[in-house]
């Protein structure tokens, strides 16, 4: 069985993430995640980076009632799998890993 280190909560958040492809072009993607910890996240997503990728990763927290600025949980991190999705085959998900994740108030990423 394995054990994790970190707490992952299970949230289904709207993300966007980034990495360098090819001759160093600039690739994004878009997707949900499915569960967050202050070192990783899985994403679900139609476009996946490529295993061992180093990408930029940000979830939206959504808006709420007392909270003026949105939420954003940001970071730099490794993918370290890239799977199919039981449930949809036209999806897949990806796992990455990093150092650690912010969280910061705000519209856009800094």
């Amino acid at each position: 069985m394995l054990t994790r280190k970190h707490i992952r909560y299970q949230l289904e958040l709207p993300a966007i993430f980034s990495w360098k492809g090819g001759a160093h072009t600039q690739k994004r993607g878009a997707g949900l995640t499915r569960d967050l910890s202050i070192v990783g996240a899985f994403v679900c997503t139609d476009s996946p980076p490529p295993l061992q990728a180093h990408i930029q990763l940000e979830a939206i927290l959504p808006p709420s009632p007392s909270v003026v600025d949105p939420l954003r949980i940001s970071g730099k991190g490794r993918v370290v799998r890239v799977t199919p999705l039981p449930e949809d085959e036209a999806r897949c998900g990806f796992a990455v890993v990093g150092k650690s994740f912010t969280v910061r108030r705000g519209e856009k990423s800094g």
